[in-house]
């Protein structure tokens, strides 16, 4: 169906805009989705005849209209397809992350405990046992933070 706005319709039949506009509000032009169509425009106006290299080149353009509109449809299908995609990757990738962080915080906490644990025994250890004990704290210390 070739559908043509209602500047292009006055251009065609050499009349003005408000006459394609009179004849559509008196219901003698009919309209489908806001465009005039040419069978409408045939039936109004049974001396008009729709040259049919244009109307060839008219039906051509309409096509490549609608499919770009179908392929531009199909892009958004896809692209909301790869967000919902991501966001579900995201997610997961956030769950990882805190799954590690309080894996972390676990290590921290024991090694503070080793380090307080090691603070107790040095108090109550042997002279020679005091030095190896000293370079196990200083190593769990530089492993705290």
């Amino acid at each position: 169906m070739i559908k043509l706005s209602v500047s292009q319709a006055a251009r065609r039949l050499g009349v003005s805009r408000s006459s394609i506009q009179d004849q559509i509000n008196s219901g003698k032009l009919q309209t489908h989705e806001g465009y005039v169509t040419a069978d409408s425009i045939r039936l109004a106006y049974p001396a008009y005849c729709v040259n049919s290299e244009q109307e060839v080149h008219l039906r051509k353009m309409q096509k490549i209209k609608a499919d770009a509109m179908y392929k531009a449809g199909a892009a958004d299908i896809i692209k909301q397809k790869n967000e919902q995609a991501l966001m579900t990757i995201i997610a997961s990738l956030k769950s990882k992350l805190y799954q590690e962080q309080m894996g972390k915080q676990h290590f921290q906490l024991v090694f503070l405990e080793l380090s307080e644990r090691l603070e107790v025994l040095e108090k109550c250890c042997h002279e020679q046992d005091k030095q190896p004990l000293n370079d196990l704290q200083s190593w769990v210390e530089r492993h705290i933070h």
